[in-house]
C-alpha cells in the first residue's frame, strides 16, 4: 500500500497508510484523524500534507518515519 505524508498538531511529519473512509487505528474527524504519532509517541490529530510543498529533506525524513502498517 502506498504511504502518505501527514503532519501531527505538534508539527511532526511521518508517513502513514491513508485510505479515505477507512481507518482501523484512528478516529476520523472530517479530513483529519486522531492517531498515534510515531514522532512524539502520543495520540495527536494528523492531517494530510501536500508533499510538493515540502523540501526534499523534509520529505525524506517523513518517509523514514512510519506508523503501524494497517489503515
Amino acid at each position: 500500500m502506498e504511504r502518505t505524508i501527514v503532519r501531527c498538531d505538534s508539527g511532526g511529519l511521518y508517513s502513514t497508510i491513508w485510505i479515505p473512509l477507512i481507518s482501523f487505528k484512528a478516529i476520523r474527524f472530517g479530513s483529519a484523524r486522531f492517531q498515534r504519532c510515531p514522532v512524539h509517541r502520543r495520540w495527536e490529530r494528523a492531517t494530510l500534507v501536500d508533499a510538493t510543498a515540502l523540501t526534499d529533506e523534509e520529505r525524506r525524513a517523513a518517509q523514514s518515519i512510519v506508523d503501524v502498517g494497517i489503515p
